[in-house]
């Protein structure tokens, strides 16, 4: 949010927190909670810009947790809005991803979009939720970042759907049974722009964040046969011989950039980034995190990779929905590959999990999964908070996923900037040119917190003190592991 404190009261928190930081050698400042007697004065109120992001999404689409129903009195909706900020305040959450846009349609006074079917089936605004809930949540010292699905016009089969104004049907593509903007086309991705540089231009929001749907999930016809996508005229017309499938790759970067800039030129403190899904691609010899699921570089042409390496996003928050015990896709793997990603660049790394797994029965014993997943990944280089999906398991408090929340919050966090330590890169696990056998080795060591790592080219995960352990393949004969960070270069061998 833009600050409205005095410069005094400001400064002399800032000060608190350089004191704090003093203190302790890692980049992670626990506080007493808010309000007690032990919190210095100028912290009392005032929410540090560094705190850990605490969040919860708030769906719109289908009514899930806002508004209970369209068409509902003002009245009603403020009832609404208020209860889950009182929600957020009574569990310790201090951001809420609140989706505004559905699908081409709004949850706030909008020049481009109708108001949303989820609101008001008669086109009228009984209220702008997005404006009631920032002014509410900024005096709770709770962040709002708009939560907006670029691509969606139609959640369900229509069989001649209206087109929103400013859309054609050349800029359009329906996949099974559900229209869709087509990101291949430049029309389509300078319409998405336009419409987020509308929310910051006109709202006080501190954030844009984008969900997981770009290229549609892929689904299988009734012989079990992959159905295409049909975007042969727009990778006709602009595809420029690139392969397709990097074509669409593309046309996702080109979007998120030009997203990225329109918020930018709008508001440069307003934080961009996105939700991508959990898995970037599979294997390792590509730079995957060595997991078995649908990989969203292939399947949904999102390359996360590439929207870090380009500074095209302030943040990542992926969504990894699955338990530390599952076996093709265990949590920790994950939460440790994206910070690797994360760690090397200036994007914090947010973690989306699965609260909704509680109530759906999925889960082999979920209690204390959720208080797991949030202490772990607190020790990673670039983890700066996480986001709960859903809001209705938390208020249900399924398997006490509320307590187990509200526990894991009962202090504050602040993550401060890692400072250098003076050190050189060094590797412990194993003595340099040693013989270790063919096959997985695990390389453990420690480097300057203050600079990314890289091994052979990729970033390295670190802990935020610095510390490092990283999985290479040893094949026979000599194998040469190139560590380099900010000009220093370290080379250890193994022999196989």
């Amino acid at each position: 949010m833009k600050k409205t404190t005095s410069s005094a009261v400001l400064a002399a928190a800032l000060a608190v927190c350089l004191l704090l930081a003093g203190c302790s050698s890692d980049a992670v400042t626990s506080l007493p909670p808010r309000g007690s007697a032990d919190v210095p004065a100028p912290l009392v109120g005032l929410l540090d810009p560094d705190s850990e992001i605490r969040g919860v999404w708030i769906a719109t689409v289908y009514n899930i947790d806002f508004p209970s129903a369209p068409d509902l009195p003002r009245e009603k909706l403020t009832a609404e809005l208020d209860a889950i900020l009182d929600d957020c305040a009574a569990w310790g959450l201090n951001t809420i991803f609140f989706q505004v846009r559905p699908s081409c349609d709004a949850l706030y006074k909008s020049d481009i979009f109708p108001v949303s079917r989820f609101l008001s089936t008669t086109g009228e605004l009984p209220l702008d939720p997005l404006s009631y809930l920032l002014d509410a949540a900024h005096r709770r010292e709770i962040f709002v970042y708009a939560w907006v699905n670029p691509l969606r016009i139609t959640t369900a089969y229509v069989a001649d759907p209206v087109l929103p104004k400013g859309i054609t049907a050349d800029m359009t593509s329906l996949y099974d049974g559900k229209l869709v903007l087509n990101a291949g086309v430049p029309e389509a991705r300078r319409f998405v722009a336009d419409g987020v540089r509308e929310i910051v231009e006109k709202y006080d929001v501190d954030g844009v964040v984008f969900d997981d749907y770009f290229y549609p999930y892929p689904v299988n016809d009734d012989s079990g046969a992959r159905v295409p996508f049909d975007d042969g005229a727009a990778y006709e017309k602009y595809g420029g011989g690139v392969p397709l499938a990097d074509f669409r790759r593309q046309s996702v970067n080109e979007l998120v950039k030009e997203c990225r800039d329109a918020i930018k030129s709008a508001d440069p403190d307003c934080r961009f980034g996105v939700s991508p899904f959990g898995v970037w691609r599979n294997s390792e010899e590509v730079g995957g995190a060595g997991t078995l699921g649908l990989e969203a570089y292939d399947e949904l042409y999102c390359d996360a990779k590439a929207w870090v390496s380009g500074g095209y996003v302030d943040f990542l928050c992926p969504q990894i929905y699955w338990q530390r015990s599952t076996a093709n896709t265990p949590y920790e793997k994950l939460a440790e590959w994206w910070n690797g990603v994360l760690g090397a660049g200036d994007a914090d790394l947010l973690i989306s999990h699965a609260a909704y797994r509680y109530e759906e029965g999925d889960w082999d014993s979920p209690a204390g999964e959720m208080k797991a997943q949030v202490e772990f990944a607190r020790s990673l280089m670039a983890y700066r908070g996480s986001v709960f999906y859903g809001y209705d398991e938390l208020k249900g408090d399924v398997s006490g996923i509320t307590d187990e929340v509200t526990g894991v919050y009962e202090n504050e966090v602040v993550y401060l900037s890692p400072s250098s330590d003076g050190s050189d890169i060094t590797v412990t696990s194993h003595e340099n040119y040693s013989s270790v056998g063919r096959g997985e080795a695990f390389l453990s060591g420690h480097s300057d917190p203050s600079l990314p790592l890289f091994l052979n080219g990729e970033p390295v995960g670190r802990l935020k003190n610095g510390d490092f352990t990283v999985k290479v393949t040893v094949s026979g004969g000599e194998n040469r592991f190139l560590f380099t960070q900010r000009g220093k270069e370290f080379l250890f061998v193994l022999y196989g």
